[in-house]
């Protein structure tokens, strides 16, 4: 199926279009709200500025996708393949993002607010000045993620693993960080004002200031 074939029978009344192979489509900024493409091929399609606001994306194939822009707010995304895709400013907001794989996925000031992340794979993944704030990140694996200047407060980070991601410079007030893996992790002015530790939490070898060499 072609970009212009899904989008007449979008514009029909047509929303099912699950297991659908769109790779390599082109769908700039198109509006396909509530559509089904749960399962579908994807990879290297072009979605930026399109709205996909509450679209079924479940176990959809995404890898190298362009989605800069995008509105998905409220989508389903349960354990899409978002791997290498491209989501700068893209608004996320309440999306159900849960076993999804989003490594190496570059998310540069995306919105997640409220968004579902739990046991999501996000290893290297670049979230610089993301909106992360209530985001349930419950046993994802944030391996040398890019977090600087993300605001995470009130972000569910229980038993998530944060191993060397660098949080410069990150808001982390009132985040839950009990049983989270931050071991080597880069903290210097991230704020931790009332985050939640216990016995489980790892700081191990955590930076939290540099020492500025003359």
């Amino acid at each position: 199926m072609n970009a212009d074939e899904i989008l007449k029978r979008y514009a029909a009344g047509e929303r099912d279009f699950h297991e659908t192979n769109l790779q390599e489509a082109s769908l700039r900024e198109a509006f396909l709200s509530h559509i089904n493409l749960a399962c579908a091929t994807l990879n290297e399609i072009n979605l930026a500025f399109a709205d996909l606001s509450s679209a079924n994306l479940i176990g959809a194939n995404i890898k190298n996708a362009c989605l800069v822009m995008a509105q998905l707010n409220g989508a389903n995304l349960t354990k899409a393949d978002l791997t290498f895709s491209r989501l700068t400013g893209a608004d996320m907001i309440h999306a159900n993002l849960k076993n999804a794989n989003l490594s190496e996925t570059k998310m540069i000031g995306v919105d997640l607010t409220a968004a579902c992340l739990y046991g999501a794979n996000l290893i290297e993944a670049n979230l610089i000045d993301a909106c992360l704030n209530n985001a349930d990140f419950t046993e994802a694996n944030l391996t040398e993620a890019k977090l600087r200047g993300a605001s995470l407060k009130q972000a569910n980070l229980k038993g998530a693993l944060l191993y060397e991601a660098n949080l410069q410079d990150a808001d982390l007030r009132e985040a839950d960080l009990r049983g989270a893996n931050l071991s080597g992790a880069i903290l210097c002015g991230a704020n931790l004002e009332g985050a939640k530790r216990d016995r489980e939490t790892n700081l191990s070898g955590a930076i939290h200031f540099f020492i500025r060499q003359v």
